[in-house]
C-alpha cells in the first residue's frame, strides 16, 4: 500500500511540474505574440493598437518621467513617443516566469529616434513587464524600462 501511495505521489509532483512547465512555455509563447504585435503597431503608428495590449488597470513606469495610469492615458503617452519619431528595432523576451495567472518577463530593447541636429539615434535598454491572463489573452498590467546608456 505504501508503494502505491508513494507512487501516486511521485506521479502528481511531475505532472504538476509538466503542467507548470507547459504554463510556461504556453505564457512565454503568448508573450512573445503580444512583443511582436507591439513593435508592429508601434512602428505603424498605431497607439491605440500598442495601448490595445495592456490591461484596462495596467501602469506605465518610464524612465526620468511621472507614472502612467489606465489603458487610455498609456495610449496618450505612447502617441506623443511615436509622434516624436520613435521606432522600436527589437523587443527580445530574456526570460518568462509564470506563478498562476501572472507573467514576469525580463528582456531587452532596441529602439531609433530623431537625433538633435538631425538624423537618428539608437538608444539599447532592458525592461521588466508583468502580465495577467484575462481569459485566454495576456496583459500587461506594469511595464517599466531604463536605458543602458549613462545618464547625461
Amino acid at each position: 500500500m505504501r508503494k502505491i501511495i508513494l507512487g501516486t505521489i511521485i506521479v502528481a509532483v511531475f505532472a504538476s511540474l509538466a503542467n507548470g512547465q507547459d504554463a510556461s512555455a504556453s505564457a512565454r509563447k503568448a508573450t512573445e505574440a503580444n512583443l511582436k504585435e507591439f513593435v508592429d503597431a508601434f512602428n505603424k503608428g498605431d497607439a491605440a493598437a500598442v495601448a490595445a495590449i495592456y490591461a484596462t488597470d495596467a501602469r506605465l513606469l518610464p524612465p526620468n518621467a511621472a507614472m502612467v495610469e489606465g489603458r487610455a492615458n498609456i495610449q496618450t503617452f505612447w502617441g506623443g513617443v511615436i509622434g516624436a519619431g520613435a521606432k522600436l528595432v527589437s523587443l527580445t523576451a530574456i526570460d518568462v516566469n509564470v506563478s498562476g495567472n501572472h507573467a514576469i518577463e525580463t528582456g531587452k530593447y532596441v529602439s531609433t529616434a530623431p537625433a538633435t541636429g538631425g538624423g537618428t539615434t539608437t538608444d539599447e535598454g532592458k525592461y521588466v513587464v508583468v502580465w495577467r491572463r484575462e481569459g485566454r489573452d495576456w496583459k500587461i498590467i506594469r511595464d517599466i524600462w531604463n536605458s543602458n546608456k549613462p545618464q547625461q
